[in-house]
């Protein structure tokens, strides 16, 4: 299923203006620099989330340990994603 302007902005909507939001006719051209591939890490947290069925953000939860931090959805076992150190 393909990332859509309407699955970001309803995504991330608590953290981001929709002007900055806003997807031009032709889609979105994403440039990448540096070592973290920042665009690919949002998609593939939008996609769990869609895959999860769009929960609010009362869903989520974040655990930090010694070796790791990463969020989680509906509980710390559940899907996840790691978070740069």
């Amino acid at each position: 299923m393909p990332v859509t302007a309407a699955a970001v902005n309803e995504c991330l909507r608590p953290v981001l203006s929709q002007q900055a939001l806003h997807a031009p006719a032709g889609g979105w051209t994403v440039h990448q620099h540096g070592p973290l591939r920042l665009w690919d890490a949002v998609e593939d947290a939008i996609l769990t989330w869609q895959a999860a069925g769009s929960p609010h953000q009362s869903a989520f939860g974040l655990t930090v340990t010694g070796d790791r931090q990463y969020v989680w959805l509906g509980e710390p076992d559940g899907p996840s994603w790691d978070l740069p150190a």
